[in-house]
This record gives structure tokens, C-alpha cells and sequence, in this order.
């Protein structure tokens, strides 16, 4: 609201800024039966020429978004603002109503009993469609059944309440910290006749420069809103608004919320030169200028950030604000509300351990999340889905399993899930389940001379239905003990093998897949070479 006091402006430039306005409204008129002119605005305002609100006056009723009285005392009709009377409850509603272009509504029961369907704000101005408007479009405080009052002056704190509201500020005024309020307030020498249910909205409205307050440090919270301030309060809080689509978004490359975009509404009637929006960091230094080069002409009515900063590095996660302004032709500048954002970079990194298994094995699911999840979870190739278990405040998750035939075999995906508030990320992994089939063979004795008997046996996962090896061309079919899990079987070695290294290939199947194994024989001299041996000596 900056300062209320009584200003008076450029008397002459303004004047001529008037009149074209009037000439401009009167080409804007349309003529209906009986010769009365009707225009799509009330006419320009006899009292407001040389009011020291009439800029703020002048620029709002271009928008056609402010009314005043109109007088038919002759052919063309006359009105007049009454800048310094009290704005009503109902008056200031349907202002922020038109300004923030909240439709009006218009339910068959009145949502308030002193509201009825025929109410006017002003005479020949209806009422109660911006009464009922401003309780859909949710800035209207007093709850539906009770009494809105709209004839009493509104007062300055309940101003400030309908604005907050209207610029949806309402939630972050009710989660400013007790001290944070206190801190605000007592900039001024009158905050403790601030009402307690108005305490919030009033320090919103002090620390995102919505008002400022009297030059004597007063802020007078009790008092009447006039007419003419409370064309001022509005103006300045819309001639310039940014928004933005998202209070927080991750920036973090994953193709969710990577990007935020404002929203920016302008009243073009003030003839804007220049514009600039900017963001800061906690410190209020500036981060990213979306007007490098400060180009001339109006703001566009969007803009698209990705979180980075003047030099197109990433920004840290924190808080953040955002703000706009404009300059006109006579170099005046309007800022818009300082709103913030908060840049949140939501982060999975998950493993698996081990990476290949076979039935029977455990296989361990690792996440760490950034910041804490509210839940990570793990999709499986049968469509199972697992819970982790957090550790370390929610940042790092872990869950073991037995891995068995309810997977099917082979490479296949794991999908890892992490939830946070308000986002979701995803990761998906592989590894390979193995079939539980495995032979642990050997030979004895080994080493073994030619001619010579040797016991093949193994043991063998219980899916091994038959077992064999192979050696010096020949096969030789092991048995299973009926009492346990080993397989033997003999072979005696040709009387004719010479001294060395053969190769023994086991081969066990159960029936649809075979694993394979080879132990080395080592054969020494025969028992033919030692006798001939010794008959010759």
C-alpha cells in the first residue's frame, strides 16, 4: 500500500492524460433507443482530475475495472468516484473481483443473508454476482451463512486480508513463524492494534512490500480504507503480476517439473517502456535476470525457467524469490508482489546385489534418495512389488529377498520407485536369475596310472536328474545314491594311455537344461611300463 497520505500529482500532464481518456471513452459509447448514450465504462469521473489518486484511478477505469456513481441529469450521462469516502466491504470486493477477473456468480440462495439477490454496491451497480464471486474465486473471509456486512467501511487490515487473499498469499501467510510475524510487525508503532486473526496477512503484506506504511511508522490497521486508497492499493499490486505455475519444481533432468513458467499480467494502459523480472536467493542477491539485455516493449505473458543462474549453471536446491517491475514513458517504475519458489531436486540412485542369481540366493534392493522419500519401492518381472525399508531419516532404503522360480529366467528389470511429497522418481535395473542347477565333480584317486580304476562322483543340485562324464572317448554314466545327494560310477583306465594330463567333462541335466564342469585326470606311468621295466633290468 506504500504510503496513504494524500499526494497531489503533475496537475497539467495528468489533465491531458484525462481528457484524451474522456475522448477515448466517448468513441467507445453505443446509442440504445431513446437516444441515451451507455458506455463500456462509466464515464471518466469529475472529482478525479485533480485528485491525488487519479493516475491510480485513471488507469483502472481503462481497464473498465473500477465504478463510481453515474448522474443522467442531461443527454450524456456524468459520474463521479468519490475518492476520499469509505470503500464498503462489497465495494472493495468486487474491485478485486474485476482486477484479478474472477468471474461473477450468481447461485439461486444467497450465500449470505444481508446479500440478497437485488443487492447493489453502488446505485444501478449490482452487487451480489461480485459478492458471490468473490466467495467462489476464494478471497472473500467471511464464511458462507454468517453476515458479510458489504455496506460497512472495510478497514485497512481486512483490506490487506482480501488482497493476500486474491494474490494467493493466503497459505504462505499462515506458515510464517510466530517470531517471523512479531519481526515484521513491530516495524511499526501501532502493530499491536493489528486484530490477531489479522496478524499474519498483515506482516505477508509488510514482507513482500504490499504496503509500507505511513511516514510517522504507523500502519493504523483500524481504520476506514477511503476510495481513493484503495484504488491505489490495487493498482499498485496488479499494474505488474508474475506467477508462477509451480511453488517448487526439480530442475534435476529427469523430464518431470524440470521447468517452471510465470505467468505475467500487465495493465497495458499505463504504456509500459521497459520491464525486467528477476529471481534471488535467500540473501535477496540476484540469480537470474530474464531481461538480459534489457529490451524496450512490453513483458511477454509467459516465461520459462530451468533453474539455472546468470552464468547457465544449475542452481542449488533452496528458496528462492521472484519479482517483476516496469518502468513507463515518464519513467516510473512498478514492482510486483515478491512471490517464492522453491527449487527441489529430487534424486534415486538404486542397486542390486549381486548382480546374476540362482535359486535360492538373496538378492538385496539399495536406494538412497534425495531428500528423504516418503516411500521407495521395487517392481519385480512378476508384477510384485516391494516395499524398502528406510534408514537415515528416509535417505537411504534397503530390502532383501530369496530369489526362486516365482521369476522367470534370465536378464530382467527391476523397477525402483522413490515417492517424495508433491513428486516421483524411477530407476529402472536388471539382473539375471539363474536356475538353481550346479555339479561339484572329482576324481580319486588323481593322480591315477594306466590301467588302473578310478571312482567318478559327484554331488548335484536336486533338479539333476542324470549325470555323466566323458574321458578317453568313452562315456560313463554316474549313479545317485538313493540315501543322499552323491553320484558315482567307475572307469578303469586303458592299459595303453600314456603319461599326462587328460581332460574329464561331468554333464548333469534335469531333463530340459545341463550344466558342465571339467576336472583334470593326471595319469602316470602303467603298471605294464613298470613290469616290463623290471623283467628287462
Amino acid at each position: 500500500m506504500h504510503n496513504w497520505s494524500n499526494r497531489r500529482q503533475n496537475v497539467p500532464r495528468l489533465k491531458r492524460v484525462l481528457c484524451l481518456g474522456c475522448i477515448l471513452g466517448m468513441a467507445a459509447s453505443i446509442l440504445i433507443p431513446g437516444g441515451k448514450a451507455l458506455c463500456n465504462r462509466d464515464p471518466w469521473y469529475q472529482d478525479m482530475s485533480f485528485h491525488w489518486a487519479g493516475q491510480y484511478v485513471y488507469v483502472l477505469w481503462q481497464e473498465m475495472v473500477c465504478d463510481g456513481q453515474v448522474y443522467y441529469f442531461t443527454e450524456n450521462p456524468v459520474a463521479w468516484y468519490y475518492p476520499d469516502s469509505a470503500c464498503t466491504r462489497a465495494q472493495l470486493a468486487t474491485l478485486l473481483c474485476k482486477t484479478f477477473a474472477l468471474p461473477p456468480v450468481s447461485p439461486r440462495t444467497p450465500s449470505y443473508p444481508d446479500v440478497p439477490t437485488w443487492y447493489t454496491f453502488l446505485p444501478g451497480k449490482p452487487g451480489y454476482v461480485w459478492v458471490e464471486g468473490a466467495l467462489a474465486g476464494g478471497i472473500a473471509f467471511v464464511p458462507p451463512g454468517q453476515s458479510f456486512l458489504p455496506e460497512n467501511p472495510i478497514t485497512r487490515e481486512d483490506a490487506v486480508e482480501l488482497l493476500i487473499r486474491a494474490l494467493d498469499l493466503l497459505e504462505l501467510s499462515e506458515a510464517m513463524s510466530d517470531s517471523e510475524v512479531l519481526y515484521l510487525l513491530q516495524r511499526f508503532r501501532d502493530y499491536n492494534q493489528v486484530s490477531l486473526n489479522r496478524r499474519r496477512s498483515m506482516a505477508c503484506a509488510i514482507k513482500f512490500g504490499i504496503i509500507d506504511g505511513y511516514t510517522d511508522w504507523t500502519i493504523r490497521p483500524q481504520n476506514s480504507m477511503l476510495r481513493g486508497e484503495a484504488a491505489a492499493v490495487v493498482y499498485r499490486s496488479c499494474l505488474i503480476r508474475a506467477i508462477a505455475s509451480l511453488n517448487a519444481f526439480s530442475p534435476d533432468g529427469d523430464g518431470v517439473d524440470d521447468t517452471v513458467t510465470f505467468h505475467l499480467g500487465y495493465l497495458r494502459n499505463r504504456g509500459i517502456r521497459e520491464w525486467q523480472m528477476v529471481v534471488r536467493d535467500q540473501n535477496d542477491y540476484e540469480v537470474y535476470r530474464f531481461n538480459p539485455y534489457y529490451a524496450e516493449g512490453y513483458p511477454p505473458t509467459q516465461l520459462v525457467w530451468d533453474g539455472r543462474n546468470n552464468s547457465g549453471n544449475p542452481l542449488p536446491a533452496g528458496q528462492y524469490s521472484y519479482q517483476a517491475w516496469v518502468k513507463d514513458y515518464s519513467n516510473n517504475q512498478f514492482f510486483s508482489v515478491k512471490r517464492p519458489i522453491s527449487i527441489v531436486r529430487h534424486s534415486l540412485s538404486a542397486g542390486l546385489s549381486p548382480n546374476s542369481c540362482i535359486d535360492g540366493q538373496s538378492l538385496t534392493v539399495n536406494a538412497v534418495t534425495m531428500p528423504a522419500a516418503t516411500g521407495v519401492t521395487a517392481t519385480f518381472a512378476d508384477g510384485g512389488t516391494l516395499s524398502l525399508t528406510p534408514t537415515s531419516g528416509g535417505t537411504r532404503w534397503s530390502r532383501t529377498l530369496t530369489v526362486g522360480p516365482f521369476l522367470p529366467l534370465g536378464s530382467q528389470n527391476v523397477i525402483v520407485r522413490a515417492t517424495f511429497p508433491g513428486a516421483a522418481r524411477q530407476q529402472t535395473l536388471s539382473f539375471t536369475r539363474v536356475k538353481n542347477m550346479w555339479i561339484a565333480p572329482w576324481i580319486s584317486p588323481n593322480p591315477a596310472t594306466a590301467g588302473g580304476t578310478v571312482c567318478l562322483g559327484s554331488t548335484a543340485s536336486e533338479g539333476i536328474i542324470s549325470l555323466w562324464a566323458t574321458l578317453f572317448e568313452e562315456t560313463v554314466w554316474l549313479v545317485k545314491d538313493p540315501s543322499g545327494n552323491l553320484w558315482s560310477g567307475d572307469f578303469r583306465i586303458p592299459l595303453t594311455a600314456s603319461e599326462g594330463i587328460y581332460p574329464v567333462d561331468f554333464t548333469g541335466s534335469d531333463g530340459a537344461d545341463s550344466v558342465s564342469q571339467e576336472v583334470c585326470l593326471t595319469v602316470n606311468q602303467s603298471m605294464h611300463g613298470r613290469l616290463n621295466y623290471i623283467l628287462t633290468r
